[in-house]
């Protein structure tokens, strides 16, 4: 009898430890869950954040001169690592609140020279470039020749603005400061010829000008294709995607630096559910360029056409480039566990385990005056059991402070 007393108190002292346990690993998952979302969202917040911030730099000051440089057209992105329109950021908006935006930004290094330099002199295709600049260029710095400044639009087919590598600059020693620069053609390879009426615009080292495509993909083996512009790739609970940045431009510091090249994407964080990125632009003819509304990448009733094929377009205006004071980026992260205690929860963002997120709010109180609200849902998951993934939401506005600093109406 004692014995039996003894293995019915040892059993219920068992089966108290086991639910202590499991309650206890419940809460821990969740915080580790949620904590791991958490610096997922961060991360990328940061890094985007920090790649956008530079977005312009080196080049806004130019840009007058550098809408003139014609559209080359072709496919996107590629079509944005060749092109040297002076667009910080293109935004592609996927049409769909539940699917993810993709982006393209451009700056440069430039750190002794950021206005262009007039040729003193012709040059034909491949040769030496005379400028009048006593300083500013050096070795293996990437520069673009304007080679006809001046104009509003790129709609020009002769209006081209090659890239070159420098090799080599020696001076004149003549009373206007000319300098002689050696050149390698990158694109296009032979080079063009150019009048003394061009300008030059010094890039800064060939392995630090940046183009870069930001986008999100099912990481393998779900999806082994590459990381293509507007894809629309399907992130949702149980297949979340991965964040990857795509350089446009080679940065090897080799023969081809600075060439816009097909190059492999680089993961910066997995578990991305879904980016939505959209423009905060001033009031049309604002001589103080001050923030005025939010608009998403597309065609809008009120505030004009933001599509990125407009965007690029080689007949769009620079004033129109020049509204966008901002850009501002909603990222949405998934935990790295399943969490079945949120199958039927109602609480929070969450409704019988659904979970309903809102980008970019305000304080209205109708809802329908936020500019570039969205919301949308991710469906309760019910295999392999009913429940779903701990969510969270990430908001950030980056000024372009280069085209704040120096902008042009």
């Amino acid at each position: 009898m004692e014995i039996l007393v003894g293995l019915v108190i040892g059993f219920i002292a068992v089966l108290v430890i086991y639910q202590i346990y499991t309650v206890s690993e419940g809460f821990k998952r969740n915080t580790t869950a949620l904590g791991e979302a958490q610096q997922t969202g961060l991360y990328s917040a940061f890094v985007v954040g920090l790649d956008l911030a530079n977005a312009g730099a080196g080049m806004v000051v130019e840009s007058p001169n550098l809408a003139s440089c014609f559209d080359p057209g072709g496919a996107m992105p590629m079509r944005f690592g060749k092109s040297y329109r002076p667009l910080p950021v293109v935004v592609a908006d996927s049409g769909d609140a539940n699917t993810p935006d993709t982006f393209v930004l451009a700056y440069s290094s430039a750190t002794t020279l950021n206005s262009a330099a007039p040729f003193t002199a012709t040059s034909v295709a491949g040769a030496t470039f005379q400028i009048q600049s006593p300083g500013g260029f050096h070795a293996n710095d990437l520069v673009v020749a304007i080679s006809k400044p001046g104009s509003p639009t790129g709609t020009d087919p002769t209006a081209l603005c090659p890239t070159s590598k420098v090799t080599a600059v020696a001076l004149t020693n003549d009373t206007e400061g000319n300098v002689i620069i050696t050149q390698t053609p990158v694109d296009p390879p032979g080079g063009i010829d150019l009048t003394d009426a061009a300008l030059l615009l010094n890039l800064g080292p060939c392995n630090r000008v940046q183009k870069v495509m930001y986008a999100l993909k099912q990481p393998p083996p779900l999806d082994n294709s590459a990381v293509t512009w507007d894809n629309k790739p399907v992130c949702n609970a149980g297949t979340p995607c991965s964040l990857y940045a795509k350089p446009l431009l080679d940065t090897s510091a080799g023969a081809n630096c600075g060439k816009p090249v097909d190059l492999p994407a680089n993961p910066i964080a997995t578990n991305v559910v879904n980016i939505k990125v959209q423009y905060g632009i001033a009031a049309p003819g604002d001589p103080k360029g001050i923030l005025n509304t939010w608009v998403p990448a597309k065609a809008t009733p009120n505030d004009g056409d933001w599509t990125w094929t407009t965007m690029m377009d080689g007949a769009t205006l620079i004033t129109q480039i020049n509204q966008i004071r901002a850009v501002r980026i909603g990222i949405i992260v998934q935990s790295e566990q399943f969490d079945k205690n949120l199958a039927g929860y109602t609480g929070g963002n969450y409704l019988n385990g659904a979970y309903n997120w809102v980008l970019f709010d305000c304080a209205n109180v109708v809802k329908a005056n936020c500019p570039g609200r969205i919301t949308g849902t991710i469906a309760a998951q019910n295999v392999p059991v009913p429940g779903n993934w701990r969510f969270r939401t990430y908001e950030t506005v980056i000024p372009l402070r280069s085209a704040i600093w120096q902008h042009f109406f």
